[in-house]
């Protein structure tokens, strides 16, 4: 069902007909590189036409994104008048009398965006694209994401770019990369699963303790063998993709995305030991709250609360059969190493901050 518009009314038809190589979205196909350096990257055509409905996301009170979001939507329409563009039903209240042709769906109908969406741009942050996970509990469509946050790491395109790289995306040229997502459910003292069901989580899952002032008690299970029970403010289970997110602040690793794993990270643990982890991505972590613990717990996803958590109570993790498929450079291992380097400022040094590798500082005057 759409939203109740003359302009918005009209039935969107279903995303083009599947061929599926590997898993990947509903609407392309998707073929493993044979040329690429890394084996996992991938290639999109689609399936014997067009897409027919690209859906952007954009992050909310920004007027540079605003601006940016119009002349996407109005280049999309001349240039592919067969292609529907589709915004959120909020964001359609607002440009719907100065982009006439943009269409939505109703409040609360988010199941329609897998039935009609060939591919999904995002315009803003980290945040906005963390967004989307949220809107497909299943298969994702293809991702293009152009940065006009704060820092952008996961976000590889300029959007002064935006016609080239949605040109490659409608023509079936652009490069693929896969990001893991995990699924998160919840288990209460007696075993049975919360009535929620399981979530996806794009970066990471953490139980901490919140405002409670007492250090919490969790046990630490990895496929249903006691790995460890730690004192401290909680632990992260997180995905390559959020390895460079609060994982990072609480001591963990940067893992490139296409390394197939999951990070276990304790965030001030009392201990000097507790090292974090990398784990087969076949693995599944049980994070349970501690019958002895001093105090209770909450469980976020994706910085989002999603609840508190009683002793005895737990949540299990394990690696989502539907990743995000993100599209990305062409030379994924040097937009990487730039990336870590230019925004994350790797191993720079405070000595001589003008020697970078890339030449992208200035020397003192």
């Amino acid at each position: 069902m759409f939203a109740n518009d003359p302009s918005a009314h009209a039935e969107i038809p279903t995303k083009a007909p599947p061929t599926i190589v590997r898993r990947r979205s509903n609407t392309a196909d998707v073929e493993r590189c044979i040329d690429g350096e890394v084996d996992q990257q991938y290639t999109l055509s689609w399936s014997g036409a067009t897409p027919r409905t690209v859906l952007v996301i954009k992050k909310a009170n920004d007027k540079q994104v605003d601006a940016a979001l119009a002349r996407i939507s109005q280049w999309l329409n001349q240039a592919y008048p067969q292609i529907n563009v589709m915004l959120e039903p909020q964001v359609y209240q607002q440009f719907r009398r100065s982009l006439p042709f943009v269409r939505t769906i109703a409040p609360g109908a988010v199941g329609e965006y897998s039935r009609v969406v060939d591919f999904v741009v995002t315009l803003g942050g980290d945040g906005t694209f963390l967004h989307v996970s949220s809107l497909f509990q299943s298969q994702v469509p293809p991702i293009i994401p152009f940065s006009m946050g704060t820092l952008g790491f996961l976000l590889p395109f300029n959007v002064a770019d935006f016609q080239s790289q949605l040109q490659k995306v409608i023509e079936g040229t652009a490069t693929l990369l896969p990001r893991t997502r995990l699924t998160y459910s919840k288990r209460t003292v007696d075993g049975s699963l919360d009535k929620r069901g399981s979530v996806n989580i794009t970066n990471e899952a953490c139980i901490h303790r919140g405002t409670y002032p007492h250090l919490t008690t969790i046990s630490c299970y990895l496929n249903d063998h006691l790995l460890t029970t730690s004192v401290g403010d909680g632990i992260i289970v997180g995905t390559p993709t959020g390895s460079t997110a609060y994982s990072l602040s609480a001591g963990g690793p940067i893992v490139h995305p296409l390394v197939n794993s999951m990070i276990v990270a304790p965030v001030c643990p009392r201990s000097l030991s507790f090292r974090p982890l990398m784990l087969p991505s076949s693995s599944v972590v049980k994070l349970e709250v501690h019958q002895e613990s001093r105090g209770r717990a909450t469980a976020y996803i994706d910085g989002r609360d999603c609840g508190e958590l009683l002793q005895g109570e737990c949540i299990e993790i394990r690696q989502s059969p539907h990743p995000l498929m993100c599209v990305n450079r062409e030379d994924l291992a040097a937009g990487w190493a730039l990336d870590i380097n230019q925004l994350l400022k790797f191993n720079r040094t405070f000595s001589y901050p003008h020697e970078s590798p890339f030449g992208d500082d200035n020397p003192e005057e």
